[in-house]
């Protein structure tokens, strides 16, 4: 059997609990490594002080937000093997690390102002999520937090200066939230 070296590989995330109870997990990792963890076939948890190789099965990670996927490794197959792993940390080889391209865009966007055409000043962007290609915006009202899906077709201005966003939202989007 191969020595698999820390020193060769790259702290990516941690399993944070179970999901469900077919021995699916629930994996947290950094924003950067989203991409990584996408392309990769396996990874390595941390057990003992020593990394152990998992095969991600085939459709086995599902990413729920852009820190987090629910993750089918191969023979975890019962809920109290995906509990053994709890807390552990996970590794990827530094040659797998790839560099995203757009990190920068959660950066650029979180506490921008934002205005909508029917209820002008709604809040700051506290949070950006990428669903599957899809950007969602979480703006602090004073009365509720509102998401709100990115499009062409939503947003009207950008003035980076200013740091502010004008958006004509759909009908009954926003009242959602504030009702």
């Amino acid at each position: 059997m191969i020595q698999i070296n820390k020193e060769d590989c790259v702290e990516v995330g941690y399993i944070q609990k179970p999901h469900g109870l077919k021995g699916d997990v629930i994996l947290v990792f950094e924003k950067e490594y989203e991409e990584t963890i996408e392309e990769l076939e396996f990874l390595f948890v941390e057990v003992d002080g020593g990394l152990v190789p998992y095969h991600i099965e085939d459709d086995g990670l599902n990413f729920r937000t852009d820190e987090s996927a629910i993750c089918k490794l191969e023979f975890i197959d019962t809920l109290s093997k995906a509990k053994d792993l709890v807390g552990c940390k996970v590794y990827a080889f530094d040659h797998a690390i790839i560099d995203s391209e757009d990190d920068g865009i959660a950066s650029t966007l979180i506490g921008m102002r934002i205005f909508d055409a029917k209820f002008g000043d709604i809040g700051l962007i506290s949070r950006v999520d990428d669903f599957s290609g899809n950007l969602v915006i979480t703006v602090d009202h004073p009365r509720a937090e509102i998401m709100i899906p990115l499009s062409d077709e939503v947003i009207t201005s950008v003035d980076e200066e200013k740091r502010e966003m004008h958006l004509d939202c759909p009908n009954g989007l926003i009242e959602i939230y504030l009702d």
